[in-house]
């Protein structure tokens, strides 16, 4: 490795230098100044923005050790970095001031592994990487308030992300022995050749076990049924800038991981695998839903919400990467552009309650949201518009997303031989989104419908309703210009149908070694 391949890094290393220096800066004097610290790491997560955006979309490196750049890894750093940046004024004054330096560093530290799991070219450095975005999450659940809660919260947390751990290093360990390399690229070359694309992963059973482990293991990052039960509970325990920070970081990087797996096996499963992926995204967004409607705390809620969301994505991933097309039939792109609208909309939504108090509590239950509108019409405007993109209605960019996520379904080709299957998912996640509608009606009409049952006080500083006000401004933008959010996201998925066609191609009709396939020349012509 030289140091003109390190500059491809640079955002990487921005943020490891920004979280190594936090640690080291907490010591100090300054740790009795928390917006100091705050202020350093929005300073480097800007400065690694900036620098995503310098370098572009990543040309081809052939000297990074277990990475390789790619358009997605262009689409997971500026949307990771561009939601961290919200994520900083959520948490600018969250933790003890004697803990700030720490509190942001792990902030940092899992940026850098959604980073890292985008880039990953190899299982060890793809597993490592998925750790580095856990294992601070645990520590902040615990930091993010005294509260008992808080500490349950972070023990069950921990130990269910341990066993979720083991399942992905043993799946991962599976598809190590099927293929005799830990590079995913290799994987994937030596399953082209050795299996036809119709029958790929389903003839090896090694390939089949590893797989259903990594899945397993990826489930409870993203929050899918059966490996939800500790959402809530996580939920309820962290403060809400955390809980923030939860329904987003955790989720991006599985379903990220999710597609550099999917692409190893080029998009083709077997029936069997289809089914069982089919009947655990139809399940996470019923129960998701279902649960949600039988709560009363807004957090909990928004928890039973993070879950439904995944059974939807879980429905772009099925869809899979289609070359050359646009949103309403790729389905790789329709999961890019709705987890970015995701993020926001749910960060708004626990912006919102982390930015008032009753009492000396902040709001949680729907009691607390009573007549918020009264008081606060400005913020209480914003969290309906953030309630409303969760529900899917319009004119709200969740509205797109959802309608870009069920058409891929519609979209694809009649003699797709699991078409109707994700027709039948995709009418199940409309039912959903209206049964999902109630509770998020429930939030509405609970800030601008009730009386006010106790007063409610701002909290201190401005950042929390600098967060809120941004996600909801930028749920209604994205309606309205949803153009570069959506080139980033098919750029982002371009190399996914690339990696697809270009192996179908090879497996059964390779041409001249050196020449372009006709799908590869069409892919160059639909790309931004």
């Amino acid at each position: 490795m030289t140091f003109s391949s390190l500059g491809h890094l640079l955002p990487e290393l921005i943020l490891l230098t920004g979280a190594c220096a936090l640690l080291i800066v907490g010591l100090t004097r300054f740790a009795k100044t928390p917006s100091a610290l705050s202020l350093l790491a929005g300073g480097m997560i800007a400065g690694a923005l900036v620098a995503t955006l310098l370098i572009g979309i990543p040309a081809e490196v052939g000297d990074l050790p277990g990475l390789a750049l790619s358009p997605l890894t262009f689409y997971v750093r500026w949307l990771t970095l561009t939601v961290g940046l919200l994520l900083i004024l959520l948490n600018w004054r969250q933790a003890e001031p004697s803990e700030q330096g720490e509190y942001l560093a792990l902030i940092l530290f899992a940026m850098l592994g959604i980073l890292l799991t985008a880039s990953a070219s190899d299982v060890v450095v793809l597993f490592f990487a998925i750790e580095l975005v856990s294992v601070p999450t645990y520590i902040l659940v615990a930091l993010s308030r005294r509260d008992v809660r808080a500490s349950e919260a972070a023990v069950k947390y921990f130990f269910l992300g341990a066993l979720s751990a083991a399942l992905l290093a043993y799946g991962l360990g599976f598809l190590y022995g099927a293929s005799g390399t830990t590079s995913l690229a290799s994987m994937a070359g030596v399953w082209a050749s050795r299996l036809q694309p119709a029958s790929i992963a389903g003839a090896d059973m090694l390939v089949l076990i590893g797989f259903l482990l990594a899945f397993a293991g990826l489930s409870f990052k993203i929050a899918a049924v059966p490996f939800h039960a500790y959402v809530a509970d996580v939920y309820e325990g962290a403060a809400s800038p955390v809980t923030a920070l939860l329904g987003f970081v955790p989720k991006l990087a599985g379903f990220i991981a999710l597609i550099r797996i999917m692409e190893t096996v080029h998009w083709q499963l077997p029936a069997s695998v289809m089914w069982l992926i089919w009947i655990v995204a139809a399940l996470t967004m019923t129960v998701g839903n279902v649960l949600g409607l039988l709560q009363t705390n807004v957090k909990r809620m928004l928890a039973y919400s993070s879950i439904a969301h995944s059974g939807y994505l879980l429905l772009a991933l099925l869809v899979g990467p289609a070359l050359g097309a646009g949103p309403m039939s790729n389905g790789v792109t329709a999961l890019l552009f709705y987890i970015a609208v995701y993020g926001v909309m749910n960060l708004g939504a626990f912006a919102a309650l982390s930015s008032f108090q009753r009492g000396d509590r902040t709001l949680e239950t729907l009691d607390d949201l009573s007549g918020l509108a009264r008081s606060q019409p400005w913020p209480a405007l914003a969290l309906s518009v953030c309630a409303f993109s969760l529900m899917g209605f319009p004119p709200t960019a969740g509205f797109l997303g959802k309608l870009y996520i069920f058409s891929g379904a519609f979209s694809l080709a009649p003699d797709h031989a699991f078409r109707m299957p994700l027709i039948v998912l995709a009418v199940i996640g409309v039912i959903n989104s209206a049964i999902g509608a109630a509770y998020y009606l429930r939030i509405v009409g609970a800030c601008w419908m009730n009386r006010p049952r106790e007063e409610v006080a701002s909290v201190p500083g401005m950042t929390e309703r600098l967060g809120l006000n941004i996600a909801g401004l930028a749920m209604l933008v994205l309606f309205v210009a949803p153009g570069p959010l959506l080139t980033k996201a098919r750029i982002g998925a371009a190399s996914q149908a690339r990696s697809r066609s270009s192996s179908i191609a090879t497996a059964v009709d390779p041409g001249p070694r050196g020449s372009a396939t006709s799908a590869e020349t069409s892919l160059a012509a639909h790309e931004p």
